[in-house]
């Protein structure tokens, strides 16, 4: 969940963003919906945006490693800390965005993951200290005809003062960074399919 919100200054060093998973490791997250953006029958919250990325299994593995290798975060120039943060449930990351003066540090735990033959996905919600309460989900599915759809869904609030007075700049950031979320994944996708034709 990258949204302008966070700290004015220097972006953190390694040192301080392990201080701060530190300090967060046992505890809980900062809302109550867990699963709500994985969940087949979503809340009436939950905002989800979908890109079909291709089509068959080479893509669907492809599609997989790239939100592996957190792929959808770096896709809006965000770092993630530690870059090897593995994708299993109850993992603590910090996604770190840094836009001219301001540094938004979003720190979340992994509380999902769906590894299936035809579904790959999971879901990370806010711990103390993120700008929104709530959760975030990137969902692979394979559909019945081969097509690899790319979905990302959304149940949060704002949980700074900052946020909820950036109104309409926070709607417009998050719309952006949901569609550079579903083009990363497209474009590494072409890559791997162009790298293994040429």
């Amino acid at each position: 969940m990258t949204r302008l919100a966070g700290r004015i200054g220097r972006r953190p060093s390694g040192p301080q963003l392990d201080a701060m998973l530190d300090r967060l490791a046992g505890v809980p997250v900062t809302y109550e919906h867990v699963g709500s953006t994985i969940d087949p029958e979503p809340r009436p919250s939950v905002r989800c945006t979908s890109l079909d990325v291709g089509s068959g299994r080479h893509t669907f593995d492809q599609a997989v490693r790239g939100l592996r290798l957190w792929l959808p975060q770096r896709g809006v120039g965000a770092k993630v800390h530690p870059g090897d943060a593995p994708l299993t449930v109850g993992t603590t990351l910090v996604v770190v965005l840094t836009a001219g003066p301001v540094t938004v540090m979003a720190p979340n735990r992994v509380v999902a993951v769906v590894d299936e033959p035809d579904r790959f996905a999971f879901a990370y919600g806010s711990l103390p200290g993120h700008p929104e309460s709530g959760e975030e989900s990137f969902s692979l599915q394979a559909l019945a005809d081969g097509t690899v759809r790319f979905t990302v869904c959304v149940d949060a609030e704002p949980d700074t003062p900052l946020v909820r007075l950036a109104g309409p700049a926070v709607g417009w950031f998050q719309r952006r960074a949901i569609r550079r979320y579903l083009q990363a994944i497209a474009d590494h996708v072409a890559a791997g399919n162009h790298a293994d034709s040429a």
